[in-house]
């Protein structure tokens, strides 16, 4: 089972290393991992996407409060959440497939942000599971190359 987990950290050199170490020490792997500023510059945010059972993300949990720098830590469940992935897709697109590519790409909530004679850059914010879909949907056209962020949560 998929969990999010919330931590807030002290903002300082090493605690993304330190975390990140954790895991890695137990060999738990993490499908994505955020770091970014807060409302307060002391602290960062960290939001760690990790699989597990209810022990192990308990156990994870456990040895995340014991590092120094971490303030505090959440399992934050999806009905209680906000979250997004940002997604920079580039697509084949000669000048006979483009308007079919950019209904396409309408529908999917996405939006062109480059183009050339030769493919069509693509930006979506949606949910995780929605850029898996535009991710698939778009395949048969010829994805050239894709990046995307993990994600981004905000408890309610």
């Amino acid at each position: 089972m998929k969990h999010v987990l919330s931590a807030l950290v002290n903002n300082s050199p090493g605690v993304t290393s330190r975390v990140s170490g954790l895991f890695r020490r137990r060999g738990y792997n993490i499908d994505s991992f955020i770091g970014s500023s807060t409302e307060d510059e002391r602290f960062s945010r960290l939001t760690i996407v990790v699989r597990g059972d209810d022990v192990v993300i308990a156990q994870v949990r456990s040895q995340m409060e014991k590092l120094e720098d971490v303030i505090a830590i959440e399992d934050i469940k999806p009905e209680a959440m906000i979250s997004k992935v940002l997604l920079f897709m580039k697509v084949k697109a000669d000048i006979n497939d483009r308007v079919g590519i950019i209904v396409v790409a309408s529908a999917c909530n996405a939006k062109v942000i480059e183009m050339s004679k030769d493919y069509m850059i693509f930006e979506a914010l949606d949910t995780e599971e929605r850029i898996s879909e535009m991710i698939e949907i778009f395949k048969p056209y010829g994805i050239i190359e894709l990046v995307k962020t993990g994600v981004v949560a905000m408890k309610r």
